[in-house]
């Protein structure tokens, strides 16, 4: 596992004083509050303020001073050591650590998770099944009784296909 976890990108300087606007990539933005260094192009920074806005975060970090040395890091991905991370909830993952996992069902692999896709009431994975047993991308629902067993350290996911939910199949 990759030993850093992206938070957000950095979409522009917010005021004069060079403050990072930061559009989050993590479900909680509250979690932006708790840290105390980030990494930025390979460079950690101590941070000195956070505050959550409307749909972004704004980061006031040591060393950038002014809107112009904040505008430089305009497209860039804040990232933070992965031990400093915030503990997640039991059965519950990185996006990161699920990405890329090979998925498999009581038949064989089913293929790779390319993509995650956020509903709002549960995620769905995206798989590509082009090497796998039934040759097609899958979107397969992250709820209990599809998705039996997640192994982020062997990178395997273990689900059991509902009916209907192959191209060839009706309910």
């Amino acid at each position: 596992m990759d030993d850093l976890l992206e938070f957000g990108k950095i979409i522009g300087a917010h005021g004069l004083n060079g403050e990072l606007k930061v559009f989050p990539i993590t479900r909680d933005a509250s979690n932006f509050l708790k840290i105390k260094k980030v990494i930025i192009q390979g460079i950690e920074f101590s941070v000195i303020s956070v505050r959550l806005m409307n749909n972004h975060v704004t980061f006031s970090i040591e060393g950038i001073n002014d809107r112009t040395q904040a505008e430089q890091f305009k497209g860039e991905y804040i990232s933070i050591k992965r031990k400093d991370a915030p503990s997640l909830d039991k059965e519950t993952y990185y996006m990161r650590d699920i990405i890329g996992c090979e998925v498999y069902d009581d038949i064989g692999i089913i293929g790779k998770i390319v993509d995650i896709i956020e509903t709002g009431s549960n995620d769905v994975y995206v798989t590509d099944g082009s090497n796998g047993v039934y040759k097609q991308q899958i979107l397969i629902p992250a709820i209990k009784g599809v998705v039996l067993n997640i192994d982020i350290n062997a990178k395997k996911i273990h689900v059991k296909i509902p009916k209907g939910l192959l191209d060839d199949e009706y309910i």
